[in-house]
């Protein structure tokens, strides 16, 4: 007894803030960036947790009650047209005065970043892949080629153009009235019945928001092929090309009807292995881009025309306000396309991508891209196949690069104001939005956003999902500087801070979880056009228990719960410290090899701190934060038998996928979000089974759950099961 509490007064110690040593100077691999958000609240706690795997020690309070980021400064934008034109007049006419000093003062921070000695923030831009803040050298380049302006035969009519119909045809009367329904009353959405996409097993919900949606030209009943997505000739060309004898299937067409009408799309495309929608997206965005530049050049020269018509007819030398042709085209700055995606290899591979769709004769900076976004390394060869693809190549999650097109060259690298796609990581890109020093935050690039995609979600979850809300926002906010912008040519819903409504956003992931779906919730997703969820179609002989393979007693307990998730976690807390972890060890047929997977990190920390102040049992803990030491130490006592519960949490086991040794019962205190992580973990008791190590009849499985946990039941038991699960009289329920 003695000596346990010495063990947890020196735990008490390591864990101190005030004795604990001095915290190293920040990197931002892979590994590091996974907890970059976190280093303020957490990061002394965690290195200095105690590497003992019984239940002595203790934990921080503030573990327990961290929340991520601090919470960013909200400015509150007025949205009037005229305020914010003199507002940012303003701000032009103090960057025209102090050009000559900004421009020395981005000199001194380059050499300041080559120096040996840097402090955090000059080594998180030198890690930086693709940062180009220098705006003149990429528009004293855009005066040649803009000139010509691409000759085109546009066999549609502009009212037939998805692009035209959603960012030019609508008037500045119906976006006030849609922001009132949907902005400032908060007016409910229309939702259609569910239904199937014929010849496929994939359902679809769609929703369109109160008063009269934006007219949508392309119907998806009548998409047979690419040529009816209303393409630029470039794209479909170069589509044709490369994909030749690659033909679309419905649910592909589908898809691709409702990005090219610009609604919101939310799409599971459930395995690596299906990657046609990164084709479509690719197309979607070029076209947006094509869209976009020809439109600014047919408008740019018919006020050419218009004023030198007005000059020759009046014979004056200089036209009034009143005279001048009013087109309106433009946003505040040039970007229209951020693409979130998780590593520099998934970056790479787009971009290649869309050098292949472009139609692009040549490519600048492409071997400097080369060098910083591709890797031939290769994971090792045990791993699942999805662990593969998702680390493979170079997979540094820290990257924000700008893409600028002209008439027959692609440049990569340009500057971000120059850009008209940028592809980003959400931790990449939330390092300059919220650069420590205020004065160096950049977030102007980002107000004229138009079309947003999200790819490969389930990956950026797994990383931290707190940086793609911080891209939220700062999306489409009113920009602080000028920035060149022609107020003339600006949209006035885009003065008006009415772009959100305009915006598509479109997200795909291997699967649905709650964040993921809330990228589409009221709040982030007020598109005009409506929105549009695909979900694959689960039952009993797709459902991830029907590829288990091996007949194990799987108990499935449902606890009562609230609607609200919050209450949901406490609730299932309570029920998991009064009523499952004392019958634990009843109700398990061996008194070791019990693990217990906890999906959510703040759970695990609660469980953790639980077990340690309040229960006797012995156990070790084992986290996405545990060093290699501890990683091996305690997996080597839990199949030895030393300890007799384990701890493991779902993100250690997306970025190590091990197998873990001398399971013998397995509790899940919820289920993993990757329903492949479900068959992985039973698979661990099968491991044991055919090493004699556990009697196949005496194995068990037990898995907690709520009526909220719906969809991620579907995945493991299909919907029919789940529906069962969650609705039926029993609380108790026993598959194998």
């Amino acid at each position: 007894m003695a000596r346990q509490k010495r063990r947890s007064t020196h735990a008490a110690a390591e864990v101190d803030p005030e004795s604990a040593p001095k915290r190293a100077r920040q990197k931002h691999g892979r590994q590091q960036l996974r907890t970059v958000t976190r280093t303020a609240r957490r990061g002394d706690a965690l290195a200095a947790q105690s590497e003992n795997y019984d239940n002595t020690g203790d934990i921080e309070a503030s573990d327990l009650n961290e929340s991520g980021d601090e919470e960013v400064e909200q400015e509150k934008d007025t949205g009037m047209a005229y305020n914010a034109l003199l507002t940012l007049l303003k701000s032009d006419h103090q960057s025209k005065t102090t050009k000559t000093k900004s421009n020395k003062k981005q000199n001194v921070v380059k050499t300041e970043g080559s120096s040996d000695e840097k402090d955090d923030e000059e080594f998180s831009n030198e890690e930086l892949a693709g940062v180009n803040m220098n705006a003149e050298e990429d528009e004293e380049e855009e005066v040649d080629e803009e000139e010509e302006e691409e000759d085109e035969d546009e066999t549609n009519t502009i009212q037939k153009n998805p692009f035209e119909a959603h960012f030019n045809l609508v008037t500045d009367e119906y976006i006030e009235e849609q922001e009132k329904l949907v902005v400032k009353q908060n007016e409910k959405w229309t939702l259609s019945a569910l239904s199937k996409v014929s010849n496929s097993d994939y359902s679809i919900l769609s929703s369109l928001p109160p008063g009269k949606p934006v007219a949508t030209p392309i119907d998806p009943g009548s998409v047979k092929n690419v040529k009816d997505l209303r393409l630029k000739n470039r794209v479909l060309e170069a589509y044709e090309k490369k994909y030749s004898d690659n033909k679309l299937n419905a649910l592909d067409l589908h898809l691709a009807s409702s990005m090219f009408n610009y609604k919101d799309v939310c799409y599971s495309y459930q395995s690596f292995k299906n990657d046609t929608h990164r084709k479509l997206y690719a197309m979607h965005a070029l076209n947006h881009v094509f869209n976009t530049r020809d439109r600014i050049l047919k408008n740019t020269a018919k006020l050419k025309g218009n004023r030198e018509d007005k000059l020759s007819d009046e014979g004056a030398s200089a036209l009034g306000p009143e005279e001048e042709l009013e087109l309106r085209d433009q946003g505040f700055t040039r970007p229209k396309v951020l693409i979130l995606l998780p590593t520099r290899n998934a970056c790479f591979e787009l971009v290649e991508q869309l050098i292949q769709l472009s139609g692009s004769e040549q490519q600048e900076n492409k071997k400097k891209f080369t060098q910083q976004f591709y890797s031939d390394s290769v994971t090792p060869g045990n791993k699942p196949d999805d662990f593969k693809y998702s680390f493979k190549g170079n997979n540094n999650d820290f990257f924000c690069i700008g893409i600028k097109f002209t008439r027959k060259t692609l440049k990569l690298y340009s500057s971000f104001y120059s850009s008209d796609i940028i592809i980003a990581s959400p931790i990449g890109l939330s390092m300059i939005l919220e650069n420590p020093d205020k004065k160096k935050r950049q977030y102007d690039f980002l107000s004229s956003i138009e079309v947003l995609i999200i790819d490969r979600a389930n990956q950026i979850e797994m990383q931290n999902w707190d940086h793609v809300l911080t891209v939220f926002k700062y999306i489409n906010k009113i920009p602080k500087e000028f920035h060149d912008a022609d107020f003339s040519r600006i949209r006035m819903w885009y003065i008006n801070d009415q772009s959100k409504l305009l915006r598509q956003t479109l997200v795909f992931s291997e699967y649905l979880t709650p964040n993921i779906n809330n990228i589409l919730g009221v709040k982030k997703s007020i598109n005009v056009a409506g929105k549009m969820k695909y979900r694959p179609i689960m039952d009993s002989t797709n459902c991830i228990m029907n590829s288990i393979g091996i007949k194990i007693k799987q108990i499935f307990q449902r606890f009562d719960s609230e609607i609200n998730p919050l209450q949901d976690a406490e609730l299932r807390f309570k029920y998991f410290i009064n009523t499952t972890l004392p019958s634990l060890m009843k109700s398990s047929s061996y008194s070791n090899g019990i693990m217990i997977f906890i999906p959510s990190y703040y759970d695990y920390l609660r469980i953790k701190h639980h077990m340690k102040t309040s229960t006797k049992f012995l156990f070790g803990s084992l986290d996405e934060y545990s060093s290699q030491s501890k990683l091996d130490r305690v997996r080597r006592a839990f199949h030895d038998g030393k300890i007799k519960i384990l701890l493991y949490t779902e993100r250690l086991h997306y970025f190590r996928r091990f197998e873990i040794n001398g399971v013998k019962t397995m509790l899940m205190y919820g289920l993993p979000s990757n329903p492949l992580f479900y068959k992985e973990l039973v698979r661990f008791i099968g491991k044991s089974v055919y090493r004699e190590e556990v009697d196949l009849d005496l194995a068990l499985v037990k898995v907690l759950y709520s009526k909220l946990d719906v969809v991620t039941l579907e995945r493991v038991v299909g919907a029919e099961r789940a529906r069962v699960l969650c609705g039926g009289v029993n609380e108790l329920y026993e598959f194998r």
